[in-house]
């Protein structure tokens, strides 16, 4: 081997890695982080929504690192002041909640300029692959061209190579009801409320998922759909269902009557809650690839810089007095793991009734605002807890 030595690589340039490669390199640990991408930040894989930080100190209030929870101006395409929940049959619920709609690339670059600020190397356009040994292990684009390091952060999505290799159950976690398939539009030419993101509950269009639309100033917007297998009908096709949402959902296709499609992105994402291991003896996985996606609301980009900085401390800790890289699942679990879980709970309860549209519109009517709010700030709603244990 050829390749330079590191005391932590990290294989994924997104949220989660970058986050923790700013804080290594601000510690002055030698870093490297391989992207995939030839941009940071794009193509977008996401709808750019990011909830400002007082409302992720309400959703996650254990969180000690809450303040890199933050984006330059000039990554923010526009500010929402509210949530609109609009169920199967058309019935509305609105709550505020503050949010930023980010310009990815932009947001993803001034990270990586930070922590190349920092020290950190950056290489982008790369497909690295990890060559695991008994301590550290080797990561490049082949055996004979790759870096070595000590530490290994997985933060290359899901479904994560990186962690695959590395001995973590990621494949025990591509149940059907566990993985959501997302397509999503830039649309442009709309007269969509800027400030209000738009979720909407329609199994007909959105099976197993939701449709959104998300504002991005200037008359475009993010359109989409999750959805997940079982419950999508053998003969449909996943754009058709994004077309039709677009077309036939009567109060989305008032709301996108005269738009333009322009770009079309899709991406798959873990939705069942964190793997049952986040860690090796020298890896640690974080973001998508430990599935700290928030099963009931689809939320991942502030998981994954708070799981890539609590990665990074835990890196730190290790190269100070040889802490076990198990202080990082603690530190996780401590600070995020009860939302999470309260997360996958209320996403099993609602599994059982997402298939039926009467139902499920029923359930939210009788919810009312104030408990859809909760479902989607992660806590399970007061006076429902009995109710959602039965179902989960």
């Amino acid at each position: 081997m050829s390749g330079r030595k590191y005391d932590v690589i990290v294989v994924g340039g997104g949220p989660g890695g970058l986050s923790a490669a700013v804080h290594l390199a601000e510690k002055g640990l030698k870093v490297k982080v391989f992207e995939k991408k030839k941009l940071l930040g794009k193509p977008v894989r996401c709808g750019e929504y990011f909830p400002v930080k007082e409302e992720m100190v309400k959703l996650l209030p254990r969180v000690k690192c809450i303040d890199i929870i933050d984006s330059p101006e000039d990554a923010i395409d526009s500010k929402c002041k509210s949530i609109r929940m609009v169920s199967p049959r058309g019935h509305e619920f609105e709550f505020p909640f503050e949010a930023y709609i980010l310009d990815r690339h932009v947001f993803e670059t001034h990270l990586g300029d930070v922590a190349r600020g920092n020290g950190a190397d950056i290489d982008v356009g790369v497909q690295a692959h990890y060559y695991p040994e008994d301590e550290g292990g080797w990561v490049g684009p082949t055996r004979e061209t790759a870096d070595y390091g000590e530490i290994i952060v997985a933060a290359d999505g899901y479904p994560s190579e990186t962690a695959e290799r590395a001995g973590l159950p990621e494949r025990e976690y591509a149940g059907p009801y566990a993985v959501a398939t997302n397509i999503e539009y830039l649309m442009t030419d709309l007269s969509v409320e800027q400030d209000v993101a738009e979720l909407y509950m329609d199994p007909r269009y959105s099976p197993g998922g939701y449709g959104w639309i998300i504002p991005k100033g200037h008359g475009r917007a993010n359109v989409g759909i999750g959805i997940r297998e079982p419950y999508v009908r053998r003969e449909w096709q996943i754009r058709d269902l994004l077309t039709g949402f677009i077309e036939k959902n009567k109060v989305a296709a008032k709301r996108l009557k005269g738009g333009k499609t322009a770009s079309l992105i899709g991406d798959s994402l873990p939705v069942d809650g964190p793997l049952t291991r986040t860690y090796t003896d020298r890896v640690m996985a974080v973001g998508d690839a430990a599935g700290m996606v928030m099963p009931t609301n689809g939320g991942g980009i502030q998981t994954a810089m708070i799981t890539g900085r609590l990665a990074a401390e835990a890196a730190v800790r290790y190269f100070e007095d040889k802490t076990s890289l198990s202080s990082y699942e603690d530190a996780w679990k401590d600070q995020i793991g009860a939302e999470m879980e309260n997360s996958k709970k209320m996403r099993q309860a609602s599994d059982r009734l997402m298939g039926h549209e009467f139902v499920f519109d029923m359930l939210l009517r009788l919810m009312g605002t104030r408990r859809i709010a909760d479902v989607i700030m992660c806590q399970v709603p007061s006076g429902m807890g009995t109710f959602v244990h039965l179902l989960a």
